[in-house]
């Protein structure tokens, strides 16, 4: 077959496949007969709102006591940690106290290894005694040469001694009682030298110690291990304050001006389902973090059986006020159209629902306040998200 023969047969295949679609187009878009569209319009027209009746659930308008609280999450700490830490340098001989264990201000926590302190300690001592007799040796100086002095003034009384005997006899004591002087600023020196000693002595010993607070602590961590040189300031372990415990909240703007240290709040943890905890509201901070647009504030919660633990995730509410019989509707009747909150008002003589918007109060278990308007019928809890202002419903039976 030629070549102009196969190129003919192609274009009559491709003008064939066009006039094929083309053909299918028309069928698709041709108007429907007048008598369909007349009946589509009416079915349009038919109806609240042009559309089909929507089943519906409803609930009644109730009153009810409402409380005005708030929920937050935050997790748990220990308001007061403290590390206690070597005073001197040496190696760390012994840990008296395990991780948990409850401890009392004062006990002995941990030990180092005191030998050179006590050697210290006793050549501070034999100094402090050669301080002692040279003070004691200085005072008989003194004694002596007062009785020198009085011998020659009896003789010269007599006119036996001279003027010179007396003044050299003077100047001995002065002398003397300069020797006391010095002998006694040398035992101070070394009482001190031994008071320090012994001070570097009991520092060997390391003592559980915290403020004025007389309540015990718990060993949280172990920060060294036995055997290890230590310097002065390094810590050993960590005691933690468990009663009570704080919570820190991050709170909204919105929510800042309501807060006031003192309010009481429930504390409840997912590891005790159905447990509360009594807590109080007890630092608000006074400034806003100028990023997120929230404050901090920390509630104090009573753990007086430890159950407690710091780092554990808590739910933390604080209660503002109570509202009591109010008008409520359950929350799940609450809607929004746009940037409008409201609800579907049932009205049972055309079975249809208007939208009406509502401002809310205080939630609580389910129900939400309704400050205004004031709602007569019952309002729609399930399917009105197929619904319009004014769709027609079907209610139940």
């Amino acid at each position: 077959m030629a070549r102009g023969q196969k190129r003919a047969l192609i274009i009559l295949a491709a003008a064939a496949v066009l006039a094929l679609v083309g053909w299918r187009v028309y069928v698709i878009a041709k108007p429907a007969p007048q008598a369909a569209q007349n009946g589509a319009v009416g079915q349009r027209n038919s109806g609240a709102r042009g559309s089909a009746p929507v089943a519906v659930e409803i609930a009644q308008i109730t009153r009810a006591t409402l409380r005005d609280a708030i929920q937050f999450t935050g997790s748990l700490d220990s308001p007061s940690r403290v590390e206690i830490a070597a005073k001197v340098s040496g190696r760390l001989e012994r840990i008296l106290a395990q991780v948990g264990q409850t401890v009392q201000r004062g006990q002995v926590l941990a030990e180092l290894e005191d030998e050179e302190y006590r050697q210290a300690l006793e050549q501070a001592r034999a100094e402090e005694a050669v301080a002692r007799a040279n003070l004691e040796a200085a005072d008989i100086g003194v004694q002596a040469a007062e009785r020198e002095l009085e011998r020659v003034r009896s003789l010269q009384d007599k006119q036996i001694a001279s003027d010179m005997e007396l003044d050299s006899s003077q100047t001995k004591l002065a002398q003397a009682r300069v020797q006391v002087s010095v002998a006694a600023s040398q035992l101070k020196q070394k009482q001190v030298a031994v008071e320090a000693a012994e001070l570097r002595l009991s520092h060997t010993r390391l003592l559980a110690g915290w403020g004025q607070d007389g309540s015990p602590r718990v060993v949280g961590e172990r920060l060294a291990e036995p055997g290890a040189l230590l310097q002065a300031g390094s810590p050993v372990v960590s005691l933690l304050e468990l009663d009570p415990l704080e919570a820190r909240l991050r709170v909204a703007e919105a929510i800042y001006p309501r807060l006031h240290p003192g309010q009481g709040a429930n504390v409840s943890a997912a590891v005790f389902p159905g447990r509360k905890f009594a807590g109080t509201l007890s630092v608000v901070a006074p400034f806003l973090d100028r990023s997120t647009g929230q404050a901090d504030a920390w509630v104090r919660i009573r753990n007086a059986d430890g159950a407690l633990k710091p780092g554990m995730a808590v739910q933390v509410e604080l209660e503002f006020g109570r509202r009591e019989n109010v008008p409520a509707v359950p929350s799940a009747a609450l809607v929004n159209r746009g940037e409008v909150q409201g609800v579907f008002e049932v009205q049972a003589e055309s079975s249809t629902v208007p939208f009406v918007p509502v401002r809310t109060g205080a939630a609580e278990g389910g129900l939400v306040e309704i400050l205004e308007p004031a709602l007569q019928g019952p309002v729609v809890v399930l399917g009105h998200h197929l619904l319009q202002d004014g769709s027609a419903v079907i209610l139940p039976k």
